[in-house]
């Protein structure tokens, strides 16, 4: 008679049984989980104590035995414990039953976003899945006005960037300060986010030394820290053999005090382009700038547009009319390669603005652009990765006054995205996931903001595919951070926040637009 209540409990389980809750457990659960478990120690505690003072003996070996053999006492020898199997093929049917039948908020997203700034936060609750729904079409018919109607050649005009400014090196080979190798298309135009806002195409073109001289990289590299910046010593080459067989030269490392010729000094890299044996990147650019007025007078024929050389001390900054009367704009950056990585010290311009000609930038554009291609061999048919990112960047530009220096940049976006794409499932970036991965965009760098902390993407990530080259003792190095300048100047900080700010607001007012 004794299963006859386990029974009328089981028939309760089935028609009262509980709602399944979500994986993830809100605030107030975990508090009382919190407390149950506390108070679950304490009479542990409790009942420990009695034991030890009625002195009893816990034996587990001899307890178990016990239990066998008064539980199978000598008999019939049949066991009468299947009505306690019923009682829990019962119990499993219920819960089944119950698992069957879904809730209609179980599926529910929980992504969210904070911001610290003026008081106001995200809002951190579950969404419904018809909010996300009704915000990823107010998001891809935003994305199709506003950026993809700019971008649409995008593909095009990097072949043509690309062919101008080879063509260009080309008819420069017959110079001999520097030897020109053909160019690279990086940047937010190769990689594919770039946006009408801007429409800047990035070209590295990696220089040689001329014979007779070679190139050495002094960097600032500490132990498992590698430096930001670094020099270029030129030194010059014994080109003794080349005198006696040829003699169209004269070796300049053994002949020091033979004076050059006036002509023999415009065309000594020593002479033009260095400062102290050290390339000088202001020259170089200066000088490359010089070099592209030159051949443009006989290249110009070829294509049928015009071409404006705009001043920098950094960049080969070149305005292109094209005939549809559109502007483009291709800034050129000279590199020299760090050995056989892909690694190249470039004449970009520092954050700050702050460096000498002798200073070069270390730059990682080509591992994050084998980057970018990785992603779009592995991601999802139309992913919206970079839609998202075009959408912050567009919202980022609109937002920024003329003639005012931003302290948030692309980059720092772009560093976000980086971080998400390797660390998430690429299967989260599925086009109808628009809405949700836009939101984890904000709060990465919201989080970035609050510890004004936002690691570099390369250097000293261990995670790195072994597609992208880098050495392993950049691999293995201290990451930098790219928001040092933040936690040193509150003022930086807090102008930072505002920009952020403004990037949140204007989503926000897309979001709460009524669909058309």
């Amino acid at each position: 008679m004794a299963i006859v209540p386990l029974l009328f409990l089981a028939a309760l389980a089935l028609v009262h049984h509980p709602l399944l809750v979500n994986d993830i457990t809100d605030l107030a659960t975990l508090n009382r989980l919190q407390e149950h478990e506390t108070r679950l120690t304490t009479e542990m505690g409790r009942l420990q104590v009695e034991m030890d003072q009625k002195n009893w003996n816990w034996d587990l070996k001899q307890n178990r035995e016990q239990w066998n053999t008064d539980d199978l006492e000598a008999g019939d020898g049949t066991w009468d414990g299947w009505p306690y199997v019923g009682l829990v093929i019962l119990l499993l049917f219920g819960c089944c039953r119950r698992t069957a039948e879904k809730e209609p908020n179980d599926d529910s997203s929980t992504d969210s976003s904070s911001t610290t700034t003026n008081g106001e936060d995200f809002e951190d609750t579950d969404q419904e899945p018809e909010d996300y729904q009704s915000k990823q079409k107010l998001l891809e018919a935003f994305y199709e006005q506003q950026i993809d109607s700019g971008t649409g050649d995008m593909p095009s005009l990097c072949d043509f960037v690309e062919m101008l400014v080879n063509d260009l090196i080309e008819e420069s080979r017959n110079q001999n300060l520097l030897l020109l190798e053909n160019c690279i298309g990086v940047g937010s135009a190769f990689e594919g986010w770039s946006t009408e806002v801007s429409k800047t195409f990035c070209i590295l073109v990696p220089i040689l030394p001329p014979k007779g001289h070679s190139f050495h990289i002094e960097t600032s590299d500490s132990e498992g820290a590698p430096g930001k910046h670094g020099h270029i010593l030129v030194e010059v080459e014994c080109l003794c053999k080349r005198e006696r067989l040829l003699g169209d030269v004269v070796c300049s490392l053994h002949h020091p005090e033979r004076e050059l010729s006036k002509e023999e000094q415009s065309k000594s890299l020593m002479h033009v382009l260095c400062t102290s044996s050290h390339l000088d990147g202001e020259k170089t650019i200066q000088w490359f700038q010089a070099l592209v007025n030159k051949v443009w007078d006989a290249l110009g024929q070829k294509y049928n547009l015009s071409l404006t050389i705009q001043n920098s001390n950094k960049t080969c900054r070149l305005k292109l009319e094209l005939p549809s009367r559109k502007e483009i704009f291709i800034d050129i950056l000279l590199g020299v390669q760090q050995g056989d990585s892909l690694i190249f010290l470039t004449t970009q311009d520092d954050q700050k603005g702050s460096l000498n000609g002798m200073v070069w930038h270390r730059s990682f554009a080509v591992q994050e652009l084998l980057f970018f291609k990785w992603v779009s061999q592995r991601a999802p048919k139309d992913s919206c990765h970079l839609k998202c990112l075009q959408i912050l960047i567009f919202f980022r530009q609109s937002s920024i006054p003329e003639k005012k220096n931003p302290v948030l940049t692309n980059y720092h976006y772009k560093t976000c995205l980086m971080h998400l794409l390797l660390f998430r499932p690429l299967s989260y970036w599925e086009p109808e996931q628009i809405a949700q991965r836009l939101q984890d965009l904000l709060l990465h760098m919201n989080t970035a903001l609050e510890e004004k902390y936002l690691e570099h993407f390369l250097i000293g990530n261990i995670s790195l595919p072994i597609q992208i080259p880098l050495p392993k003792s950049l691999r293995s190095a201290v990451p930098f951070n790219l928001f040092e300048y933040l936690a040193q100047d509150p003022r930086l900080h807090a102008q930072a926040i505002n920009e952020f700010v403004q990037v949140v607001e204007q989503v926000r007012t897309l979001w709460l637009a009524p669909e058309e």
